[in-house]
């Protein structure tokens, strides 16, 4: 028969392995869970940002040609003047050149203009095209397409024309190389009708480079990148693999699942990400659609998204190692007069195995009995100390200090609650840091990190009494409660004036400058947390484009 000293260091041992096991392996489960979590949503988020941009920059191109559309039919006479009147349709087109290129002018990436009438109606030449060699300034007329030369049918010469016709709406053509001037380009084309006339179309083609530039500038994580393919899945832009291609049927079909989902309406969001495999490697990937029907990928080895997590599980289980090797040194000093002390401590280990770490142990005696109830009471102190270390590390920006997005959105989330709940008195304040892209380029990402880590603290120094988040690469929100908007505003102005005085005291030889903008929740418009967000978003930016100018 074993000795009763045996029996309870047999028992201690057993119940300090079950209890590190299942508190370490919650722990481990729950970083698991969140750190994903967190990753998916930080890759969607970049995927939304930069895929607005390039929505910003295609409905900038949309309702430049939709403004030039209008402004033909506001200075349109009729259909039976241009049937009958030779030199209307030159006169027409002449008093449209000069706002159609200003406003190719003024169109980011604009690199040719164009007007043309149907040739049912009038001369199969009429209309104009001015465009710009690459890298040239000036648009400059160009000989119009001879609409009579070329069958309906033949897409490559005259399908920008009658394809805009058949669909009766603005359409967005394939990328394609322009010969003629040197430019891989994307057109926009609108149809032109008139009291149930077709008139022709009036169109401009973009510079598909200056789009190109925007994705593959877009980079995550060490090798991760952006790309485009079409609504088919078709590469339209990738860095290794040729513009055209089928995805469905690349590399013996690895690709095929996810182009198959790249064909589907749905879009990567929230804490979803998409798997496939690319040349033997796993990755992931967010993907959302542009306005023109394009898909906007964005794509990371699942190794390097899944670093930070391999590196937290393996600190947890040294850090359970050493415990367990505490602990078991602990029971060795377990002696034979342990009845009531040994129920105590039995107990507790059970309310630890259940993940209850609030437990109390009142022996405090000198002898083995105490140093063991001692020792289980530093273990439960190191198991909660490493669990919130866990837990800190899920909800805390490593690089600024403030909290992440993580802690943003389930700040969120509570808001929604109160404002469900009751109308909370709160405003919201949206920073972004400005030319952070052009420091980073110029001065190395290390610098760039610098300005973020300053703009934080800035930041946190004007608002130290509210929660600050960094949601994004170079964006910070603070949540303001109980906060109105005079304060609101005094607190956006105190942070004016601590950039300038940090700017004017900087040594680093660059200016900080963070655009803005602040809301207060109003109940009668905002119905949601978000509401709220959308306006002090929507002011920043107007602030970012203020500071633009005044730069300028």
């Amino acid at each position: 028969m074993k000795s009763i000293k045996a029996k309870v260091m047999t028992l201690v041992l057993l119940c300090l392995l079950f209890s590190s096991a299942a508190i370490g392996g919650t722990g481990i489960i729950k970083t698991y869970y969140v750190v994903t979590a967190d990753a998916a949503q930080a890759m969607n988020l970049l995927c939304t940002v930069r895929a607005e941009k390039l929505n910003r920059i295609l409905s900038e191109i949309m309702l430049s040609t939709e403004t030039l559309k209008n402004y033909a039919l506001a200075e349109f006479e009729g259909v039976e003047k241009l049937q009958e009147d030779a030199s209307y349709a030159k006169a027409f087109s002449d008093k449209l050149v000069g706002p159609a290129v200003s406003t190719a002018e003024n169109t980011q990436g604009a690199v040719a203009v164009y007007l043309r009438f149907s040739p049912e109606l009038t001369d199969s030449q009429s209309g104009f095209f001015y465009s710009r060699e690459r890298g040239g300034s000036d648009f400059e007329k160009q000989i119009s397409t001879d609409l009579s030369v070329y069958d309906k049918t033949d897409t490559e010469h005259v399908g920008w024309f009658y394809h805009a016709k058949e669909n009766g709406k603005g359409i967005w053509m394939d990328p394609y190389f322009n010969k003629n001037i040197g430019v891989q380009m994307i057109s926009y084309v609108i149809p032109i009708y008139k009291d149930g006339y077709f008139l022709g179309v009036i169109g401009l083609d973009i510079n598909f480079e200056y789009l190109q530039e925007i994705v593959s500038e877009t980079t995550v994580y060490r090798t991760g990148y952006a790309f485009l393919t079409s609504d088919t899945a078709k590469v339209v832009y990738h860095k290794d693999i040729s513009n055209g291609t089928d995805l469905e049927t690349y590399n013996n079909g690895e690709f095929q699942d996810f182009a198959g989902l790249l064909k589907q309406e749905q879009e990567s969001s929230g804490d979803t990400l998409y798997s496939y495999i690319y040349n033997g490697v796993p990755k992931n990937a967010s993907f959302l659609s542009l306005v023109n029907g394009m898909k906007f990928v964005l794509t990371a080895p699942v190794s390097e998204i899944e670093e930070n997590l391999n590196q937290l599980i393996k600190q947890v289980i040294i850090q359970m190692l050493f415990i367990l090797a505490v602990a078991v040194c602990i029971s060795i000093c377990v002696t034979r007069k342990l009845v009531k002390p040994l129920i105590e401590l039995n107990t507790a280990a059970q309310k630890i195995a259940n993940g209850d770490l609030d437990v109390l142990l009142t022996c405090h005696s000198h002898d083995e009995i105490g140093t063991l109830s001692e020792s289980f009471r530093q273990t439960v102190a190191h198991l909660k100390h490493y669990i919130d270390y866990i837990n800190n590390l899920a909800y805390r920006d490593l690089l600024t200090g403030v909290k992440n997005r993580t802690a943003y959105l389930e700040a969120g989330t509570k808001m929604d609650e109160m404002i469900r709940l009751k109308k909370p008195e709160f405003a919201l304040a949206v920073f972004d840091v400005n030319n952070l892209k052009a420091v980073n380029d110029a001065l190395g990402h290390e610098f760039g990190d610098m300005v973020i880590i300053d703009s934080s603290k800035l930041i946190s120094k004007v608002f130290r009494k509210y929660p600050v988040y960094r949601i994004g690469g170079d964006e910070f929100v603070v949540i303001l409660e109980d906060v109105g908007t005079e304060l609101c505003r005094d607190l956006m102005a105190q942070l004016e004036t601590e950039l300038s005085v940090y700017n004017k005291h900087s040594e680093k030889g660059t200016v900080l400058s963070i655009a803005g903008g602040a809301a207060v929740y109003t109940p009668e418009t905002d119905l949601t947390f978000g509401d709220v967000f959308k306006r002090a978003d929507s002011i920043m930016y107007e602030n970012k484009t203020e500071k633009k100018k005044a730069k300028s």
